[in-house]
C-alpha cells in the first residue's frame, strides 16, 4: 500500500506543476465527496452544509455524494481521482488507524486544527498516524446495535433485551414460526461488507471472542486457522443461514432497504450501527414507540465504534475553503447540526445532549461511561483491505456455509490483508 501511494504522490506532484497550483488559493468552491445519501444521514449532512453556508456564504459547496454504505465505492473513486491528479478539496473517511493509515501518504496533516478540540484522548489516539492527525471526526457511531420492531416483538411476547446469542436464536425461531423474517440483512449493491459488520457483532458476543480478541484480530496478531473464536463465529453465521433466519433476497438489498423490512412489519430484528436510528426517524418512526434497540446479544458493556471524518488531500484545488470546512466541523455547532439527525454521538465532550432522544442518550451515556469497553470496529482499526477481502469471503461462506472450508478461507484472507507469507 505504501509503495502504491508513493507512486500516487508523485503523480499528484506532476499534475500540481501542470496547473493545479493556480487553483490553490481559490476559496470560491468546496469540492466535497461523501457517501451519506440515505434518509437521516442525508438530512444530517445537509444540515451541516446549511450551517456552513450561513457562516461562509461566499463558498459554493460542490457536493458529490456517492451511495454505498461504508464508503467502499466512493473510496475507490477517490483513489482513481488522486492518481489522475484530480483531487477533491476534502472527502469523507472512516476514522481510525487502519483506514486513515491506508490514505495518509496522499493527505496533508492537520495538526494545528486539533488544537483546542476537546474530544476523549482515545479518539485522538485512534486517528494518530506517526504522531500526526489527518482527519476531523464529526460523529461517533456505535456498531453493536440490534434494532427491533416493537409491534412484532410485543405481539409475540419476546422478552427484551436478549442477553446471549442463545436467547437470540430462540427469539428468531419464534419469529420465523409466526411468519415474519427474524433477521433482516442487506448486502447487495456493492455492499458485501455488511457481512463483516454482522460477523463483528457476533464475534464480540461469543465465548472465545470479545473486545480483546477483536483488537488482536484487527491488529494482525491472531491465528484464525487455530483460534476457536473463528470457528465459533462461522458456526454462528451458519446457523443464521441454514435455519433461514435471514431474508432470501439479502444479496439484492442495500443496508437501508433491509432496514425498511422492519418499518413495513416484515422483519423483527436488524443488525446495524446507530445510524439506522436516523434512517428510521427520518421515515417517521418513533423511538421507543415503533422501534427500539439493545446492545447486540452478549455485548452489554461493550461499545464497538467507528467515526466519520473529513480529510485534507494533497493538491486540494481550493485549500483555503477546505481548511475552513475542517475548522467548522470541529465546532459544537456542526456536531449539534449533524449528530441528533444522524443518530450519532458527538465527539466533543462539551457538546450538549438535551436535544437527543432516549435511544441516542443511552448510547451517548454508554460511550462516556468509564466502565464501558471501547473496541475499534472493522471500519477503523484494520487496513482498508479488510472490508473488501472479508466482504467477499463471508459472502461466499453464507452461500456455502461449510465451516471447515470457511476456517481455511478465513485464514487465507487474513494473510492477504496483512501481507503474511
Amino acid at each position: 500500500m505504501q509503495k502504491k501511494f508513493i507512486g500516487i504522490a508523485l503523480t499528484i506532484c506532476i499534475f500540481l506543476f501542470a496547473g493545479l497550483v493556480g487553483l490553490a488559493n481559490s476559496s470560491s468552491k468546496l469540492i466535497i465527496y461523501h457517501w451519506w445519501t440515505a434518509g437521516g444521514e442525508k438530512e444530517a449532512i445537509d444540515s451541516v452544509f446549511n450551517k456552513f453556508n450561513q457562516k461562509y456564504p461566499d463558498i459554493e459547496i460542490v457536493e458529490n455524494p456517492i451511495a454505498g454504505g461504508g464508503g467502499g465505492i466512493m473510496r475507490a473513486q477517490i483513489k482513481t481521482m488522486i492518481m489522475a491528479g484530480q483531487s477533491p478539496d476534502t472527502f469523507q473517511l472512516t476514522y481510525g488507524t487502519g483506514m486513515i493509515g491506508s490514505f495518509a501518504e496522499v493527505l496533508d496533516p492537520i495538526d494545528d486544527l486539533w488544537k483546542d478540540f476537546p474530544v476523549p484522548a482515545m479518539v485522538k489516539k485512534m486517528g494518530t498516524i506517526k504522531n500526526h492527525q489527518y482527519g476531523i471526526p464529526l460523529n461517533i457511531m456505535r456498531n453493536n446495535c440490534l434494532w427491533y420492531n416493537k409491534a412484532i416483538i410485543d405481539k409475540l411476547g419476546i422478552a427484551m433485551p436478549l442477553e446471549t446469542l442463545y436467547d437470540f436464536y430462540i427469539a428468531c425461531e419464534k419469529v420465523k414460526n409466526a411468519g415474519y423474517i427474524p433477521y433482516a440483512v442487506g448486502a447487495g449493491g456493492g455492499q458485501k461488507f455488511w457481512w463483516v459488520h454482522i460477523a463483528e457483532q457476533f464475534l464480540l458476543g461469543l465465548p472465545h471472542g470479545g473486545p480483546e480478541y477483536i483488537t488482536k484480530l484487527y491488529g494482525g496478531k491472531a491465528d484464525p486457522a487455530n483460534d476457536p473464536a473463528i470457528r465459533e463465529l462461522l458456526e454462528a453465521l451458519r446457523r443464521l443461514v441454514v435455519n433461514k433466519y435471514i431474508n432470501s433476497d439479502y444479496a439484492a438489498l442495500t443496508w437501508d432497504q433491509a432496514a425498511d423490512l422492519l418499518m413495513t412489519n416484515k422483519a423483527a430484528f436488524y443488525q446495524m450501527g446507530d445510524w439506522a436510528k436516523g434512517h428510521f426517524t427520518s421515515a417517521g418512526w418513533k423511538p421507543k414507540v415503533d422501534f427500539d434497540y439493545q446492545p447486540s446479544p452478549g455485548t452489554s458493556g461493550y461499545f464497538t465504534l467507528h467515526l466519520d471524518c473529513f480529510v485534507l488531500p494533497k493538491g486540494a484545488p481550493h485549500r483555503d475553503a477546505a481548511i475552513k470546512w475542517l475548522k467548522f466541523l470541529k465546532t459544537v455547532e456542526a456536531e449539534t447540526a449533524f449528530c441528533p439527525i444522524k443518530g450519532a454521538t458527538p465527539p466533543r465532550l462539551d457538546a450538549p445532549i438535551d436535544m437527543y432522544d432516549a435511544i441516542s442518550k443511552d448510547i451517548l451515556n454508554s460511550f462516556r461511561n468509564p466502565k464501558t469497553k471501547i473496541v475499534q470496529s472493522a471500519w477503523a482499526q484494520p487496513p482498508e483491505a479488510w472490508l473488501d477481502v472479508y466482504g467477499d469471503m463471508l459472502s461466499a461462506f453464507v452461500i456455502d456455509p461449510d465451516v471447515e472450508k470457511g476456517v481455511k478461507d478465513f485464514a487465507s484472507a487474513y494473510k492477504r490483508v496483512f501481507g503474511f507469507k
